[in-house]
């Protein structure tokens, strides 16, 4: 992923847009990524219709931890 900063975007607006048209780009502030830019078919590819969530671990519905703790015990049992 290319990184520009975000007076990037004032000054060189068309060179920023034509890499995210490519690829997601970051965009920094003060040396930290703050926020992703991306063309609307990467973003539809991403996020678009899909039903799948995703979770950090500790946040995941139980049901999904139950079910993803039957399946290890079933691989174990492989």
């Amino acid at each position: 992923m290319k990184h520009y900063p975000s007076t990037d975007l004032k000054q060189n607006l068309g060179d920023v847009l034509a890499a995210a048209s490519q690829q997601p780009v970051s965009i920094t502030r003060h040396n930290k990524p703050r926020y992703v830019l991306m063309s609307i078919e990467s973003y539809e590819a991403r996020f678009g219709n899909d039903s799948r969530s995703v979770y950090v671990a500790e946040d995941a519905p139980s049901e999904h931890v139950a079910m993803l703790e039957e399946y290890a015990v079933e691989l174990d049992r492989d």
